[in-house]
């Protein structure tokens, strides 16, 4: 499972990925609820494909 430490650097560095998805498309100023989701959903399942 991992110290808290691991699981706190963890949920960071997530945070700071999905961060940086969303500053990709400078166009894009909002997002909605469901572009938001949409965008968890794919960085979960793809974040460990090579």
């Amino acid at each position: 499972m991992g110290t808290e430490a691991e699981r706190q650097d963890t949920r960071k560095a997530m945070a700071f990925d999905l961060c940086n998805i969303i500053d990709e498309d400078p166009s894009q100023e909002t997002y909605t609820k469901e572009e938001i989701k949409k965008l968890i959903k794919v960085y979960v399942t793809t974040k460990d494909e090579k």
